[in-house]
């Protein structure tokens, strides 16, 4: 399976986030802002990164867009709870997919399979080369 952070200011909403990506077998870390996830993403071997956008200290937008400036083959999937065109935002940023917040367990489990196996099949060909 995948180690997956998941960023979130609400404690209740990660909870929710880790228990269906736990239950599916995921390597699961977490950060309350984004200054704490481009840490952890930093030190540790992240293949995909699950995060809200409105949250304080530096937004999910501004972290999607600093880390696909870094590295473009981030993967991350956004979430907002009612905002379209924050979600067309961070896809212009560079969110690999996005959803709206409720998130239902088929929903996030789609979508990140979905991510990841892009992400693996591109990487097995970079591996390749």
């Amino acid at each position: 399976m995948a180690c997956i952070l998941i960023v979130d200011w609400d404690e209740e909403e990660r909870v929710h986030l880790w228990t269906i990506l736990e239950e599916a077998g995921h390597e699961l870390l977490f950060a309350r802002d984004g200054a704490q996830a481009k840490a952890i993403w930093a030190k540790n071997p992240v293949e995909l990164i699950v995060t809200e956008l409105l949250m304080p200290e530096l937004s999910g937008l501004r972290l999607i867009k600093e880390l696909a400036e870094e590295n473009p083959r981030v993967r991350i999937i956004a979430l907002s709870l009612d905002n379209a065109d924050q979600l067309d935002l961070a896809e212009d940023y560079g969110a690999t997919r996005t959803l709206f917040k409720p998130v239902t367990p088929a929903a996030l489990l789609g979508a990140v399979e979905e991510v990841l196996k892009g992400y693996r099949a591109r990487r097995d060909q970079w591996q390749d080369r």
